[in-house]
């Protein structure tokens, strides 16, 4: 079997989706370890708990970034699904890399919220958001080029590169400014969240504009299909 050659037609779709579903699922379920329960005993147990949970905080923003942002993409992910009819080996290839770094992603986000104010740790973890958003946009782009999709309308294609190009440019953007100030480039990954909102807004004053077929760049068929059949000739 070659790599470009479909792999069990619709059962295999079927479990390469039901097993990147369950891997999504782990990954998340990961996050919540990183967080632990203080134990605080004696007098003013109060304002001891308020300290340990104060001594939380960076695990907590790591935690709420992380599961944002494995959750963003898992939602590309699963439009993807609805959209794939076949995979192949290459697909494979490229999707099981891609968990390999969700799976992975608990462990840089330990790290950050252990030694935040480090500026190896924010790279650690800008880095491995960056690679996981380009293997997103690799599995898209290589899903529809090869033909593993259904039909696609152009407003639909960008939406799917804009959600995983935003992540790959705040992150990448953030490593140099971590190497200034740690904490001004973990406020800058505060503009995943701002701009899908600004955006929005914005989207919803423009006046709306019939969608239509993405062509694909490879074998010069369109993603939409066959054409029309023409009318006979006069």
């Amino acid at each position: 079997m070659t790599p470009t050659e479909p792999e069990g037609g619709r059962l295999g779709r079927d479990r390469a989706l039901a097993f990147s579903d369950g891997v999504f699922a782990i990954a998340i379920t990961l996050l919540v370890l990183n967080l632990r329960v203080p134990h605080v005993s004696g007098h003013n147990l109060d304002q001891q708990l308020r300290h340990e949970l104060s001594k939380e905080g960076g695990v907590l923003i790591g935690f709420a970034i992380s599961f944002y942002v494995i959750a963003r993409y898992w939602l590309v992910h699963h439009r993807m699904s609805l959209r794939l009819r076949l995979v192949d080996g290459r697909f494979l290839i490229i999707n099981l890399v891609l968990l390999a770094f969700i799976v992975f992603l608990p462990f840089p986000a330990e790290i950050l919220g252990i030694y935040g104010s480090e500026a190896t740790a924010v790279v650690l973890y800008a880095g491995t958001m960056v690679v996981i958003g380009l293997l997103s946009l690799a599995l898209w782009e290589y899903a529809r080029r090869a033909h593993l999709m259904g039909p696609m309308f152009e407003p639909e294609l960008r939406e799917n590169r804009r959600r995983s190009t935003i992540p790959v440019v705040v992150f990448a953007t953030s490593i140099p400014l971590a190497f200034v100030s740690t904490n001004g480039a973990k406020l800058w990954w505060l503009l995943l969240v701002l701009f899908p909102v600004l955006r929005g807004a914005v989207e919803r004053r423009r006046p709306h504009q019939p969608a239509t077929p993405a062509a694909s760049t490879s074998r010069g068929r369109p993603d939409a299909g066959p054409s029309p059949a023409r009318g006979p000739r006069r």
